[in-house]
């Protein structure tokens, strides 16, 4: 049995398919045409989000019969159309819940109190103690879309920090789960209105394609903050601009764009206002460690019953 693996996977993972007797191909840096081409001689494909599972690729894929994704996010791949294949599709949705909150958290703290901006001045050679006031999260009422694993550890941060209070917008989550926090289910209209800090932890659907625009920013407190932790294209990055051009916004901290890698001009870039990474959420050692041994596992399990 053979596995394609097309993007970074740790060793942890590696050595679980190894241990089962399969050949592993790692193809990093292979086009998605070149990848389709090879994928005909393996029964396992392993991707992350840079690689698009589509009909051509599972069309191509005759001896498949399983798909892992390293990581949570399945929106680039066509599960509906692999499983009318009789091909199983794996996911983690629990790998990276700690990296990528840690993460909103270390943004959020970024931007409100603006560590890039002096990092970067005093490293020009310049010092103004009083230059760089910003802002706490404590006593701020932090607004969550999507309470999942990730939002939920979000929210607990935050109080841990001392925010007033959690108030999501999440359709699918249950009360019980909201109470655990204390956290107010609302309207998406009524969350915008009422936070100071908004953290975005949605999955990117047909239903959450700029889900943020103009209208949206406009509800939002004057001098709010925004965070992206969950997909490019939730956000309209047009509308965006304009509101932390025009101080509607305080600041924003994204990791996701909705082009990856976006183009190197982009307006967004020449903002102080405005902190990116390049979709480094997941990317803790111990995550990647987690994230590879438990798919693996998850794989073999299926293709041994």
């Amino acid at each position: 049995m053979k596995c394609l693996v097309t993007e970074l996977f740790n060793q942890s993972g590696i050595d679980v398919f190894e241990k089962n007797g399969v050949e592993v191909t790692l193809a990093y840096g292979k086009s998605i045409p070149e990848i389709t081409d090879m994928v005909k001689d393996y029964e396992i494909l392993v991707v992350r989000a840079e690689t698009p599972v589509q009909k051509p690729m599972i069309d191509a894929g005759v001896k498949l019969k399983a798909i892992g994704m390293a990581g949570i996010g399945l929106n680039h791949i066509d599960v509906e159309y692999a499983k009318s294949k009789g091909i199983a599709v794996f996911n983690v949705p629990d790998g990276s819940t700690t990296a990528v909150s840690e993460l909103a958290i270390g943004t959020m703290l970024n931007v409100l109190r603006k560590i890039g901006n002096a990092n970067n001045f005093v490293k020009a050679g310049n010092w103004n103690k009083t230059g760089f006031t910003g802002n706490e999260i404590k006593n701020k009422t932090v607004g969550i879309l999507s309470l999942g694993r990730i939002g939920f550890r979000v929210a607990e941060i935050c109080l841990a920090f001392g925010a007033k209070e959690i108030v999501t917008y999440d359709p699918y989550l249950k009360q019980e789960v909201a109470d655990k926090i204390g956290a107010r289910i609302l309207p998406l209209d009524e969350v915008l209105k009422v936070a100071d800090i908004v953290s975005i932890h949605t999955p990117l659907t047909p239903e959450t394609k700029h889900m943020i625009g103009k209208e949206q920013l406009s509800l939002m407190k004057d001098g709010s903050f925004l965070f992206n932790l969950g997909r490019g294209g939730i956000v309209d990055e047009e509308a965006l601009y304009d509101a932390l051009t025009s101080g509607k916004l305080a600041g924003a901290g994204f990791d996701v764009m909705e082009i990856e890698p976006p183009a190197k001009d982009n307006k967004l870039f020449k903002l102080d206002n405005f902190s990116i990474t390049c979709h480094i959420g997941a990317g803790t050692k111990e995550a990647q460690i987690y994230i590879a041994d438990s798919l693996a596992n998850q794989i073999m399990n299926y293709i041994n019953k």
